[in-house]
């Protein structure tokens, strides 16, 4: 392997980027911004490589004043009704987060988003909201191949996907784009 190999590699994931995004649903993104923004609070559940994204997206959304919590810290407290819980799962099967979306219809008024590869899943047919990335992972139906390792492609298009809210959650907030959030960590 050398430079030129690596360079190669580079133009081929941000090729698989670029078409794994192109056809997503922006209205929905849209729409998942608007839950976020009017929620009481919001509670984040992913596992593995998905959740440290989606833990970069909830800290970003702490910045700008929004209230949440990640389900499983030690702080968290009980969801009710006008909170929102937010998955993201690639393949839309994951136990513990079926479990939890379970839960919050059983409780009521709680809207669920989710962002995965798998729009037609158990998590799908019970999230209100689902942003689906078109990666392949085991037992997902996709368009795009991938060179790189199961799942790297659909943990990048959740970075991007999720920086493109939280965009649209600052302009929504605080009526500018970007910046530091006036809850940023002043003990650096």
């Amino acid at each position: 392997m050398n430079s030129v190999m690596i360079k190669e590699y580079a133009g081929t994931i941000l090729d698989e980027i670029s078409l794994a995004l192109k056809d997503m649903d922006y209205d929905v993104l849209w729409k998942m911004v608007a839950e976020i923004h009017g929620a009481n609070r919001i509670f984040f559940h992913s596992v593995g490589r998905p959740a440290i994204n989606m833990k970069n997206f909830a800290m970003y959304l702490k910045h700008f004043g929004y209230r949440h919590h990640i389900i499983g810290d030690a702080t968290c407290p009980a969801i009710k009704p006008g909170d929102v819980l937010f998955i993201v799962s690639g393949t839309g099967e994951t136990e513990t987060s079926i479990r939890m979306a379970q839960k919050c219809k059983e409780i009521g008024d709680i809207k669920i988003l989710l962002a995965t590869a798998a729009e037609k899943s158990t998590l799908g047919d019970l999230a209100d909201l689902t942003v689906r990335f078109d990666c392949p992972l085991p037992g997902v139906e996709s368009s795009v191949e991938s060179v790189q390792p199961i799942g790297s492609l659909f943990d990048q298009c959740v970075i991007y996907g999720l920086d493109w809210a939280l965009r649209a959650c600052i302009q929504q907030r605080l009526g500018r784009k970007n910046g530091a959030g006036p809850m940023h960590s002043n003990l650096e």
